[in-house]
């Protein structure tokens, strides 16, 4: 008897065995050791061999499934099988009906035949309603679980992102892959399941398939396996040439969605006007999407050439065989309607064997999309453990930088060059300087976002590195000069700073009036329930002032915070708005630590003490009173913006 064996083995992968003869896959993924990361290769080896990676997928796959929804994955595969098992009898029944009819033709009484092909019909009948009702079903289950497996996997790549390193995301390997996971991981992981979920049916509709052709021949049944394999090398053979392509034109995908987005979502579309863009962006869309097309069709030309001379074996096999089973008919050994049920049987064999192997190699092209979704999902995330780290007294706190140097991964510019810098409980510093000084990234590594190359960050003492970051990070409220502006309820965009406290409307409204910001937000029609972005009903675009000061009151409304931390806080504000935030923000400030990063200097006088960066290096340290006496890079700075503003 011919069986279709499969055996799974972890360490050697997962093996078709089809009587002796093995169709195995590979895929090999190398990565690069970092530093602080794992970057993925994108030089990706895909070759025939082992099928342990793919296993592994299509357990991650399967598990996120069967945690959605556990009962329509088990239905659905349930449902297939008794598909498959199905299409036999309806075989018989048609071998039945057609013998019945040459019986009919050469009797003399045909009425009892006429009965007993009437019932046969009836039973034929209600076996294809069955399957009619069978298949509804089934289709209907699959939609439902793809719809749940696609909203899932939006929520774990939403949050997956949250817990990643800053220099990870950054990474224009990452982005380059994670814009691919974005664009195909979706459909290509339900690709994934449905194929898993055909199995059944394909398994069990050639396992009975093959048990009627044994009735004749068990050879029959090896055929079909041998002439069935030029086209599933073939296939496989093009589906990692359509993978290789998909990655070589990662950053053309990459490139393309920002145009679209400039062209489409952009919320100014006054400046595309008034620059009079769209020719010029749309005519980039325009190319890349012809250099893509025009690789996509040499590469589908050269696949359905090579899939028709694939099929052409099996095509003369089949028609070798139905010859031999004619023949049969011809000197008596089998009847009309067996030659009926051989030759379906045979088909059914053919077509049952191809969606099997189909299945597996959809599976395998689908799968090497989805290792990238897997392989996104186990990027080492940033966690410590909790044994290793160390908690600090937040009732009074002190910062130290001791001799910081740091440069961004991949690049060789030091950004901070010996940074020295001793924050005092309480204390109310800020940092001023051109762009470029390094002013930002200090606060990312006072965030704990990026480690130091050399040097240290002490905590009360302690090393950063040694201090549970998800517990200082509490401690810390960080407005960045490119803050994130939320379109949600106004009253949603200022709760988002204390997620805990999102209900506190009181404490909402005193966070808002901190800014100024109320005044604004009272006005308008739906109030603190108002959207804040025109695509939703009712919805305004703030300016970016008043998004300023959303965003500062976003920081005031995170009660447990020590320490504020703002970023260019009131670039685009005016003069007389600028003064009442900045005594506002000492005034609720008080106990805590107030650091601000500014180019502009009519404010940094409020200052305990001002650091004067330049080129990576704090040059000035004092009050303005004794910088000014300095004479130094401080005093010029401050007398160019003070004659800019009298003149």
């Amino acid at each position: 008897m011919i069986a279709l064996v499969f055996k799974v083995a972890i360490g050697d992968g997962l093996y078709i065995s089809f009587q002796g003869f093995e169709i195995r896959c590979r895929m090999e993924r190398s990565y690069q050791m970092t530093k602080n990361n794992i970057v993925p290769n994108l030089q990706t080896k895909v070759t025939f061999g082992r099928f342990k990676q793919i296993y592994f997928t299509l357990k991650e796959v399967i598990k996120i499934a069967f945690r959605i929804q556990p009962k329509l994955l088990v239905a659905v595969l349930i449902l297939n099988a008794v598909w498959g098992f199905s299409a036999v009898p309806g075989f018989y029944l048609e071998k039945l009906i057609i013998d019945k009819f040459v019986q009919g033709i050469t009797g003399v009484d045909w009425k009892p035949v006429f009965y007993q092909v009437a019932l046969l019909l009836a039973f034929s009948l209600g076996l294809s309603l069955f399957r009619n009702i069978l298949g509804s079903y089934n289709r209907f289950l699959r939609r439902t679980l793809s719809r749940y497996v696609d909203s899932e996997l939006d929520v774990l790549i939403g949050n997956k992102v949250s817990v990643l390193k800053l220099s990870v995301i950054e990474s224009p390997q990452f982005k380059d892959r994670f814009s691919k996971v974005q664009r195909e991981s979706g459909r290509r992981a339900w690709g994934l399941m449905m194929p898993i979920s055909d199995i059944p049916n394909y398994v069990i509709g050639f396992a009975s398939a093959v048990a009627i052709l044994i009735l004749v021949n068990p050879f029959i049944s090896i055929g079909v396996l041998i002439f069935s394999i030029p086209r599933f090398l073939i296939d496989s053979k093009f589906i990692k040439k359509d993978y290789e392509l998909d990655t070589q034109m990662s950053t053309k995908y990459r490139i393309w969605g920002w145009l679209r987005y400039y062209l489409v979502e952009n919320r100014n579309f006054i400046e595309l006007k008034l620059l009079k863009l769209t020719n010029y962006l749309s005519g980039r869309m325009r190319n890349i999407s012809t250099e893509v097309i025009k690789k996509r069709i040499e590469l589908n030309k050269k696949r359905e050439i090579s899939s028709f001379l694939g099929h052409l074996p099996l095509t003369i096999y089949d028609y070798a065989i139905s010859l031999f089973l004619a023949f049969l008919v011809i000197i008596g050994k089998i009847t009309v309607g067996s030659f009926q049920l051989y030759l379906r049987s045979l088909r059914s064999a053919e077509e049952n064997l191809g969606g099997l192997v189909s299945s597996f190699l959809e599976i395998y092209e689908n799968y090497i999309y989805v290792v990238d979704l897997v392989w996104f999902l186990n990027i080492k995330e940033e966690v410590q453990k909790e044994d290793e780290v160390k908690t600090i007294d937040d009732s009074s706190i002190e910062i130290e930088f001791k001799n910081v140097w740091f440069k961004y991964p991949r690049t060789d510019k030091w950004v901070l060059t010996g940074v020295n810098l001793k924050v005092k409980p309480s204390e109310k510093l800020a940092l001023v300087g051109e762009n470029g000084a390094g002013k930002s990234t200090l606060i990312k590594l006072l965030g704990g976002f990026y480690l130091p190359k050399k040097g240290k960050i002490l905590i009360n003492g302690k090393d950063l590195n040694e201090i549970d970051l998800s517990a200082w990070r509490d401690k810390l409220a960080v407005l960045f000069q490119q803050f994130e502006t939320y379109p949600f309820s106004a009253k949603e965009s200022i709760g988002y700073g204390d997620i805990q406290r999102i209900e506190d409307f009181e404490g909402i409204k005193e966070a808002a009036k901190k800014t100024g910001v109320d005044e604004y937000i009272e006005e308008l029609p739906l109030k603190y329930n108002n959207p804040l972005a025109p695509e939703f009903d009712r919805g305004v675009n703030p300016s970016i002032g008043q998004w300023q000061r959303i965003g500062i009151a976003r920081m005031l409304f995170r009660k447990a915070a020590r320490i504020l931390i703002l970023d260019e806080p009131t670039s685009n504000v005016d003069p007389e708005a600028e003064e009442k935030i900045f005594k506002e923000l000492v005034k609720v400030t008080r106990g805590k630590i107030l650091i601000f990063v500014t180019q502009r200097f009519s404010t940094v006088r409020i200052a305990d003490r001002i650091f004067v960066m330049h080129q990576g290096q704090i040059i000035e340290e004092g009050t303005h009173r004794s910088l000014m006496e300095k004479d130094g890079k401080y005093k010029r700075l401050f007398t160019l913006q003070a004659q800019a503003y009298l003149s």
